[in-house]
């Protein structure tokens, strides 16, 4: 089967990158978040209106975290690498008894094969003014994978605006060796899709379980709600996680797919794009 997972970012850096290392095997990691714009930032009308997302780059290759140590506020920084998944633990503080409990939630990082600093600048403004003429090239994405969710699991539904969507997940096998992915199985990643409008409307009607398609779209970070059961007192408490999917500007259907199968999608309620994706841990 052909691969593809290919990212490039051109995105400003509005928080301090953070460094850790590993006590047990030393290996040092760096992990920022990056400030970036979908094409076309102007409404119909013809008024600004950029849409913003915030991938995290995380990575543990030597030579890159030097460089991201050079990293400076309000820089411009340019990557190009993979969308990857991994399960992982959130910590949370449960609001009753103060007890931090340790959540299994899905964790979609890029992983980098080059980072550079483009240019510096001295203020949020400047940053954006920056990728406004570059917005073609600031959030850009593209995978070949299968529908591994089943037929009846493809959920639809509306945005707040009334717009429809289709959310299904793909199994998307790398092209490429990830040095710490020893654990995760068969060096694949699965990102969830968030379709909307006419691409949504097509992708309900053809897609299936096992479809190969090719998508060009971008990196589309959200905000969800969940509740967590603390281990100590065992109270339900409400926790928010950022996740970070693949929204297509257009598909590609490939292989393994039917345009005459008729929607047996789920339908959910509406989703909320206007939550704001910020990173917390």
């Amino acid at each position: 089967m052909a691969k593809e997972n290919f990212v490039l970012l051109m995105g400003q850096l509005r928080n301090e990158p953070r460094f850790a290392t590993d006590p047990v095997s030393g290996v040092e990691s760096a992990l920022f978040q990056l400030w970036v714009v979908r094409r076309n930032p102007n409404d119909e009308a013809g008024n600004i209106s950029p849409k913003w997302d915030k991938p995290l780059i995380s990575t543990t290759e030597p030579s890159l975290v030097r460089k991201i140590k050079e990293f400076k506020l309000h820089d411009i920084i340019e990557i190009e690498g993979i969308f990857r998944t991994q399960n992982a633990m959130r910590r949370k503080i449960c609001p009753e008894c103060n007890t931090a409990v340790l959540i299994p939630t899905p964790v979609s990082t890029i992983y980098p094969t080059y980072v550079d600093m483009v240019t510096h600048l001295s203020n949020d403004t400047e940053g954006f003014q920056y990728l406004y003429t570059r917005a073609e090239h600031s959030n850009h994405a593209k995978v070949i994978g299968r529908v591994c969710t089943p037929t009846d699991k493809i959920l639809h539904g509306e945005t707040d605006h009334g717009d429809l969507y289709a959310r299904y997940q793909l199994a998307v096998n790398r092209k490429l060796f990830v040095k710490d992915s020893i654990d995760e199985e068969d060096h694949t990643d699965y990102p969830f899709v968030y379709s909307y409008g006419d691409v949504a409307d097509k992708d309900l009607t053809i897609l299936k379980q096992g479809t190969l398609i090719y998508l060009d779209g971008y990196l589309h970070t959200m905000v969800f709600e969940d509740e967590a059961e603390c281990s100590e007192c065992h109270s339900i408490f409400p926790f928010k996680y950022q996740r970070m999917n693949l929204t297509p500007y257009s598909t590609e259907y490939l292989r393994d797919y039917d345009e005459l199968t008729p929607s047996t999608h789920s339908d959910i309620s509406k989703v909320n794009e206007g939550m704001e994706p910020n990173y917390t841990e």
